[in-house]
């Protein structure tokens, strides 16, 4: 169960890397301050998710979702990206099983 419950957060994890990456698309008439400034935050997320693939513990599991929400601000930040939705989702894992 542990394990299904650890797949089922990662998959979530990756879906809103995903979700993220397609909403923060720079359009090429978009003036230059428009453009994303997410790559440190990217890569604390990943950081995190491999750490919690790993080694799946509350600590790890409280860590990436830190991370996410951290990103998704991040994210956030971009011309006409509405995060709200990728939020919620970082909210509603529950890390308390690990």
């Amino acid at each position: 169960m542990k394990k299904i419950k650890s797949l089922s957060v990662i998959f979530i994890a990756i879906a809103i890397t995903t979700i993220s990456f397609t909403n923060c698309e720079v359009l090429e008439d978009e003036p230059s301050s428009a453009v994303c400034n997410i790559d440190s935050s990217y890569n604390s997320y990943l950081n995190a998710i491999n750490a919690f693939s790993n080694n799946p513990t509350r600590s790890n599991c409280d860590n990436m979702k830190s991370k996410a929400n951290a990103y998704i601000t991040a994210a956030g930040n971009c011309a006409g990206v509405d995060v709200s939705d990728a939020r919620a989702t970082i909210n509603s894992i529950n890390c308390s099983d690990f």
